[in-house]
Protein backbone atom coordinates (compact mmCIF):
# COMPACT_ATOMS: atom_id res chain seq x y z
CA UNK A 1 0.00 0.00 0.00
CA UNK A 2 1.42 3.56 -1.25
CA UNK A 3 0.58 6.59 1.04
CA UNK A 4 1.57 9.92 -0.05
CA UNK A 5 0.95 12.46 2.94
CA UNK A 6 -1.97 10.56 4.16
CA UNK A 7 -2.41 12.66 7.53
CA UNK A 8 -2.80 15.76 5.89
CA UNK A 9 -6.70 16.48 5.46
CA UNK A 10 -7.79 13.85 8.15
CA UNK A 11 -9.22 14.70 11.58
CA UNK A 12 -7.72 13.12 14.89
CA UNK A 13 -9.98 10.64 14.99
CA UNK A 14 -9.50 9.39 11.40
CA UNK A 15 -5.67 9.30 11.73
CA UNK A 16 -5.71 7.20 15.03
CA UNK A 17 -8.36 4.53 13.76
CA UNK A 18 -5.79 4.66 10.14
CA UNK A 19 -2.74 4.46 12.49
CA UNK A 20 -4.30 1.29 14.43
CA UNK A 21 -6.00 -0.36 11.62
CA UNK A 22 -1.85 -0.59 9.87
CA UNK A 23 -0.43 -1.69 13.10
CA UNK A 24 -3.33 -3.96 14.21
CA UNK A 25 -4.66 -5.60 10.87
CA UNK A 26 -2.48 -4.42 7.81
CA UNK A 27 -0.18 -7.50 7.27
CA UNK A 28 1.24 -6.30 3.27
CA UNK A 29 3.95 -3.75 3.00
CA UNK A 30 3.33 0.04 3.29
CA UNK A 31 5.85 2.45 1.24
CA UNK A 32 4.69 5.79 3.44
CA UNK A 33 5.43 9.75 2.15
CA UNK A 34 5.05 12.16 5.03
CA UNK A 35 6.20 15.08 7.04
CA UNK A 36 4.02 13.57 9.74
CA UNK A 37 7.13 12.41 12.22
CA UNK A 38 4.27 11.11 15.06
CA UNK A 39 2.69 8.88 12.53
CA UNK A 40 5.50 7.73 10.59
CA UNK A 41 7.39 7.11 13.72
CA UNK A 42 3.93 4.98 15.02
CA UNK A 43 3.38 3.07 11.41
CA UNK A 44 7.45 2.37 10.09
CA UNK A 45 10.58 0.82 11.54
CA UNK A 46 12.31 1.14 8.15
CA UNK A 47 13.56 4.34 6.34
CA UNK A 48 14.42 5.16 2.61
CA UNK A 49 15.44 8.58 3.04
CA UNK A 50 15.73 10.85 0.39
CA UNK A 51 18.48 13.09 0.67
CA UNK A 52 18.53 15.07 -2.93
CA UNK A 53 20.99 14.89 -5.34
CA UNK A 54 19.91 10.77 -5.89
CA UNK A 55 21.32 9.42 -2.32
CA UNK A 56 19.02 7.43 -0.55
CA UNK A 57 19.51 6.26 3.08
CA UNK A 58 18.39 2.70 4.43
CA UNK A 59 17.60 3.25 7.91
CA UNK A 60 16.39 0.24 10.26
CA UNK A 61 14.28 2.57 13.21
CA UNK A 62 11.83 5.61 13.46
CA UNK A 63 12.17 8.66 11.33
CA UNK A 64 12.64 10.21 15.29
CA UNK A 65 15.74 7.99 15.73
CA UNK A 66 17.10 9.15 12.47
CA UNK A 67 17.03 12.67 13.33
CA UNK A 68 18.61 11.73 16.74
CA UNK A 69 21.11 9.42 14.36
CA UNK A 70 21.71 13.29 12.44
CA UNK A 71 22.67 15.62 14.89
CA UNK A 72 24.81 12.78 16.74
CA UNK A 73 26.63 12.06 13.21
CA UNK A 74 27.28 15.76 11.53
CA UNK A 75 29.80 17.69 12.74
CA UNK A 76 29.09 22.10 12.02
CA UNK A 77 32.12 23.83 11.41
CA UNK A 78 31.92 27.07 11.05
CA UNK A 79 34.06 28.90 9.00
CA UNK A 80 34.16 32.72 10.00
CA UNK A 81 35.69 35.40 7.95
CA UNK A 82 35.36 39.37 6.82
CA UNK A 83 35.02 40.78 3.74
CA UNK A 84 35.52 44.63 3.36
CA UNK A 85 32.27 45.82 5.46
CA UNK A 86 30.47 42.68 5.51
CA UNK A 87 30.40 39.43 8.37
CA UNK A 88 30.02 36.53 6.80
CA UNK A 89 29.70 33.07 9.04
CA UNK A 90 29.18 30.22 6.56
CA UNK A 91 27.74 26.69 8.37
CA UNK A 92 28.74 23.81 7.09
CA UNK A 93 27.83 20.41 8.16
CA UNK A 94 30.24 18.07 7.28
CA UNK A 95 29.57 14.04 7.88
CA UNK A 96 31.77 11.62 9.24
CA UNK A 97 31.28 8.48 6.87
CA UNK A 98 33.08 5.76 8.95
CA UNK A 99 31.91 7.30 12.13
CA UNK A 100 28.20 8.00 10.67
CA UNK A 101 28.55 4.12 9.51
CA UNK A 102 29.39 2.77 12.99
CA UNK A 103 26.44 5.31 14.53
CA UNK A 104 23.97 3.86 12.43
CA UNK A 105 24.65 0.71 13.14
CA UNK A 106 24.37 1.36 16.72
CA UNK A 107 21.55 2.95 16.20
CA UNK A 108 20.11 0.03 14.39
CA UNK A 109 20.77 -2.24 17.21
CA UNK A 110 19.44 0.14 19.92
CA UNK A 111 16.25 0.15 17.79
CA UNK A 112 15.99 -3.48 17.43
CA UNK A 113 16.66 -4.13 21.14
CA UNK A 114 14.17 -1.63 22.11
CA UNK A 115 11.44 -3.40 19.94
CA UNK A 116 12.68 -6.34 21.87
CA UNK A 117 12.14 -5.22 24.99
CA UNK A 118 8.46 -3.73 23.70
CA UNK A 119 7.92 -7.74 22.91
CA UNK A 120 9.15 -8.83 25.53
CA UNK A 121 7.36 -6.45 27.64
CA UNK A 122 4.22 -7.53 26.01
CA UNK A 123 4.82 -11.41 26.30
CA UNK A 124 5.58 -10.89 29.95
CA UNK A 125 2.14 -9.48 30.69
CA UNK A 126 0.35 -12.58 28.05
CA UNK A 127 3.28 -15.28 30.83
CA UNK A 128 2.05 -13.44 33.64
CA UNK A 129 -1.93 -13.09 33.13
CA UNK A 130 -1.65 -17.11 31.91
CA UNK A 131 0.56 -18.16 35.30
CA UNK A 132 -2.16 -15.88 37.59
CA UNK A 133 -5.68 -17.92 35.44
CA UNK A 134 -3.37 -21.41 35.84
CA UNK A 135 -2.96 -20.61 39.47
CA UNK A 136 -6.27 -20.07 40.04
CA UNK A 137 -7.43 -23.19 38.35
CA UNK A 138 -4.74 -25.06 41.17
CA UNK A 139 -6.50 -23.30 43.74
CA UNK A 140 -9.67 -24.32 42.52
CA UNK A 141 -9.13 -28.05 41.80
CA UNK A 142 -7.37 -29.02 44.96
CA UNK A 143 -10.59 -31.86 45.26
CA UNK A 144 -9.72 -33.25 41.52
CA UNK A 145 -6.94 -35.49 41.84
CA UNK A 146 -3.52 -35.70 41.99
CA UNK A 147 -2.94 -36.17 37.96
CA UNK A 148 -4.93 -33.05 37.30
CA UNK A 149 -2.74 -30.88 40.02
CA UNK A 150 0.66 -32.49 38.77
CA UNK A 151 -0.72 -31.31 35.37
CA UNK A 152 -1.74 -28.27 36.62
CA UNK A 153 1.82 -27.41 38.55
CA UNK A 154 4.09 -28.26 35.72
CA UNK A 155 1.60 -25.91 33.46
CA UNK A 156 2.81 -23.52 36.02
CA UNK A 157 6.32 -24.46 36.26
CA UNK A 158 6.90 -24.19 32.37
CA UNK A 159 5.40 -20.68 32.50
CA UNK A 160 7.07 -19.47 35.34
CA UNK A 161 10.69 -20.75 33.73
CA UNK A 162 9.43 -18.95 30.53
CA UNK A 163 8.96 -15.71 32.86
CA UNK A 164 12.35 -15.76 34.23
CA UNK A 165 13.82 -16.57 30.76
CA UNK A 166 12.18 -13.02 29.66
CA UNK A 167 13.16 -11.05 32.29
CA UNK A 168 16.63 -11.96 32.36
CA UNK A 169 16.61 -11.37 28.35
CA UNK A 170 14.88 -8.28 29.09
CA UNK A 171 17.65 -7.17 31.76
CA UNK A 172 20.63 -8.22 29.41
CA UNK A 173 19.03 -5.80 26.90
CA UNK A 174 17.88 -2.90 29.07
CA UNK A 175 21.73 -2.94 30.77
CA UNK A 176 23.00 -2.99 27.17
CA UNK A 177 21.51 0.16 25.97
CA UNK A 178 21.51 1.97 29.91
CA UNK A 179 25.99 1.07 28.79
CA UNK A 180 25.18 3.04 25.12
CA UNK A 181 23.99 5.73 26.93
CA UNK A 182 26.94 5.77 29.43
CA UNK A 183 29.92 5.44 26.33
Amino acid sequence: MILDEPTSDLDSDTIAALEQYLLEEFKGVLVVVSHDRYFTDKVTDHLFILEGDGAIVDYSGSLSAYAETLVTTTTTISVSGTDDNNDTREQMAIPKKEDKEKRTAKMNLRQKYTREMASLEQALEKLKAESAALQGELDKSTNDGWSVLADLTEKISLVTNEIIEKENRWLELAEFLEQEDIS
